[in-house]
């Protein structure tokens, strides 16, 4: 994890695509004051960035392990930067990085961090075409995104102190993914026994079927 100034970001960035050398360019050329606003949140994203970072770096590999397995894809980034940041609401991953706000409940920030990384591995377009075909709705592959992160990092999650207590952002939610309820039990019972299954296009399959018939 990282927390750098603007300038090592843009030397890293530049040159991957044409898009982003444009971008950066505009960045760069706004970037007034920049010193000052890093100088005030700098010592805040350090602080979390290693508090965070304690509570992650044991259970890292085992994430990263069930994320390839869940997925049925192997890693293939040697490194996956992951910036933290402050002019994020929400999160994205792209190529070997991931940016993502920093969030107070450090729990659900774990599951937001799987949540990126399985950005990165769950084939989407592969579940997205298989969507297509059924007529279904399409933004059930984010739904798939998210129920592999899930289950990647769920044996890895405090439980609340308070049994009552929601917990918006840890199990996936129905007001943000599509057919969550329907598709839980599948994905339960897949985290329990993935090598009952021949491979991912198997699971997609039988989430197909089950969408068809809800």
């Amino acid at each position: 994890m990282r927390a750098r100034g603007l300038e090592d970001f843009v030397s890293e960035w530049e040159g991957r695509e044409p898009m982003t050398d444009v971008f950066l360019n505009i960045l760069s050329q706004g970037s007034d004051g920049w010193e000052q606003i890093w100088d005030l949140t700098r010592p805040r994203l350090e602080e979390y960035k290693q508090k965070f970072g304690s509570v992650w770096t044991p259970i890292a590999d085992s994430v990263l392990s069930r994320l390839a397995e869940l997925s049925r894809v192997e890693w293939t980034a040697g490194e996956i930067h992951v910036h933290f940041a402050d002019s994020l609401n929400g999160g994205f991953a792209w190529h070997d990085s991931i940016a993502f706000a920093t969030l107070p409940d450090i729990e659900v920030q774990k599951k937001f961090l799987a949540h990126e990384l399985s950005e990165l591995i769950t084939p989407r377009l592969f579940v997205k075409k298989e969507l297509g075909k059924a007529r279904l709705d399409p933004e059930v592959a984010h739904t798939v995104v998210d129920m592999i992160a899930y289950f990647s990092v769920k044996d890895f999650i405090a439980k609340p102190v308070d049994p009552t207590m929601e917990r918006k952002g840890v199990v996936p939610n129905k007001n943000y993914y599509p057919k969550v309820e329907e598709l839980y039990p599948i994905f339960e019972d897949y985290s329990k026994n993935p090598s009952e299954y021949d491979d991912f296009a198997s699971l997609v399959k039988k989430i197909v079927l089950r969408l068809k018939r809800s």
